[in-house]
């Protein structure tokens, strides 16, 4: 998950927002040029922009399910990113998504927004920052386990994905045990 917010006293200039878009909307090479401009427009002394990525592994994923998983995921990013910027300025917290979870440390209550990636800006910039990071994360698994060509599918449940899964040598630590697919096989060869 990843929380995102402009700094409102010093904006990204007004045709990189415009930029901004659902992550899925863009071209690999689009999304990882936004990427890096959001990356270093976050590291100056005074940031235009501030993000916190949180990444919750599969083996809390199997311990308490995915929805709570992504819960945690959205509660430790927005955490980290009040760190960054005083509370009492952040006027609107939007979520992409339709879970409406609650927050203890939050004082507004979030906005639950389905499918706005390509409409909010804030969260198109998050949803670039979660899936550059996300992709890179996967092809160091793919460095791994050049067997399972996760570069090709990124570890979603592509068919030719779901075809390496019925071979018990290519379920490695980094798979759920919960997953459908590893999940069947698994209980298969009791």
């Amino acid at each position: 998950a990843c929380a995102f917010a402009f700094n409102p006293i010093d904006l990204p200039p007004k045709k990189f927002i415009q930029e901004l878009n659902d992550s899925k909307k863009l071209s690999e090479k689009k999304r990882e040029a936004i990427f890096w401009a959001l990356i270093e427009m976050s590291l100056w002394k005074k940031p235009k922009i501030f993000f916190w990525v949180w990444v919750v592994d599969n083996f809390v994923i199997d311990e308490i399910n995915i929805k709570q998983a992504n819960k945690e995921a959205m509660r430790r990013a927005l955490i980290e990113i009040f760190r960054k910027i005083n509370r009492k300025k952040i006027k609107s917290i939007e979520i992409d998504g339709n879970d409406n979870y609650t927050f203890e440390e939050l004082i507004i209550k979030p906005k639950f927004i389905i499918w706005w990636d390509g409409k909010v800006s804030e969260i198109g910039a998050a949803s670039i920052i979660a899936k550059v990071f996300r992709d890179q994360l996967m092809n160091t698994y793919a460095k791994l386990y050049p067997h399972l060509w996760v570069e090709a599918h990124k570890w979603y449940g592509t068919k030719r994905h779901q075809e390496y899964l019925k071979d018990h040598s290519c379920i490695t630590w980094a798979h759920r045990l919960s997953y459908k697919p590893v999940k069947i096989f698994l209980e298969n060869i009791k």
